[in-house]
């Protein structure tokens, strides 16, 4: 009952004090704004249908890169690379497209790849709501793609994941309708009342699910389609609950992590990530899983949003819902969603 008093009755001052669960409550209002952002962005005519495409991006960026990486392999026949690093591939040249996000502008990583595809001569575009990114832009005359909204980076996401697939639209890489945007926005906003803080534990999938996490190790499985979006399941929990997290890509997962379920007993739960566009044979590896899994009292949770009509909106609907499990794993771990306390002290060793 402690639990349920918790998440029924958060004490916003004391667990979130920086109020993450705002942006998170603005998910759907956050990706109308960024495809209104897009609309009004217009691409050079010589950046259409380049032979190779790279995103650079770390955090948040990276994982809306991922996804858009994972999209275009299904689509095209085009060499894609999505980059969390420092270092370019050695393919980058003049008929390489490189896509920089990063929400401050400031992430060294991105900043050394943008400099360093601007030397061989690359088409650039920028994401960012300013910083060194967009001097650097400037600098090279390369397209921007801003936005203002100020939160904690990983918050963004909905702008990063919207642009970049706006980017992909306009490029004639990724075909995907105004109209068909329109009906993901309506499926974000009629699952949010159902994630959000003043709808009981009882009724909220994601209070729930968070219970079920809580004193857990959360173990996010994912085929190709959905593996992006199981790093980011992982990356919310890390960032948000401050809570080990890990993740395993099927069907390699099978080839040793189905072996490896029998220690230590009662601290990992399975969440299985599952696309409504696998192929048969991806699905018959999750339903043995899960059987195996069930059969040694693994606790697993599969999760599937049967209503998703098209792979962009099915990932913005799994994503949305781990942000808000996240943030509730957050409460009842008396953390503070909104630091990166760890990350930030990383950052100035560096400096």
């Amino acid at each position: 009952m402690a639990n349920i008093d918790v998440l029924d009755k958060i004490d916003f001052k004391k667990y979130d004090p920086k109020q993450m669960i705002k942006h998170f409550e603005s998910f759907a209002a956050l990706c109308l704004d960024a495809h209104r952002i897009a609309s009004e962005f217009s691409l050079p005519s010589f950046f259409i249908k380049p032979k190779k495409i790279v995103f650079l991006g770390m955090g948040g960026s990276g994982a809306a890169n991922d996804m858009m990486k994972s999209l275009l392999s299904e689509t095209t026949d085009l060499i894609v690379e999505s980059v969390h690093d420092y270092t370019l591939p050695n393919f980058v040249d003049r008929d390489t497209l490189v896509i920089a996000s990063s929400y401050s502008g400031n992430t060294e990583e991105t900043l050394a790849g943008f400099i360093s595809a601007y030397e061989k001569n690359a088409k650039l575009i920028a994401i960012t709501t300013g910083g060194k990114l967009k001097i650097l832009a400037q600098k090279y005359k390369a397209p921007i793609l801003e936005f203002n909204y100020p939160c904690p980076p990983r918050a963004s996401f909905p702008y990063l994941f919207v642009l970049a697939s706006q980017i992909l639209i306009k490029l004639g890489h990724l075909d995907y309708s105004s109209e068909q945007f329109g009906d993901m926005i309506k499926l974000l906003e009629t699952y949010l009342p159902k994630y959000s803080s003043s709808c009981s534990v009882f009724e909220n999938p994601a209070k729930i699910l968070a219970q079920k996490l809580h004193e857990k190790i959360p173990v996010i499985y994912g085929t190709e389609k959905l593996y992006a979006v199981a790093e980011r399941y992982k990356a919310e929990i890390n960032e948000n609950a401050k809570n080990f997290a890990f993740c395993e890509k099927f069907p390699e997962l099978n080839h040793k992590a189905t072996e490896g379920i029998f220690h230590p007993k009662n601290i990992c739960y399975v969440l299985m990530l599952e696309s409504n566009f696998e192929n048969e044979r991806g699905m018959k590896r999750q339903n043995i899983t899960a059987e195996i899994l069930r059969n040694h009292s693994v606790p697993i949770e599969r999760i599937k949003f049967i209503q998703a009509k098209d792979r962009l909106s099915e990932m913005a609907l799994f994503v949305m819902y781990c942000e808000f499990t996240s943030y509730y794993l957050s409460i009842l771990n008396k953390e503070n969603s909104g630091i990166n306390d760890m990350v930030d002290y990383l950052k100035e060793r560096l400096t």
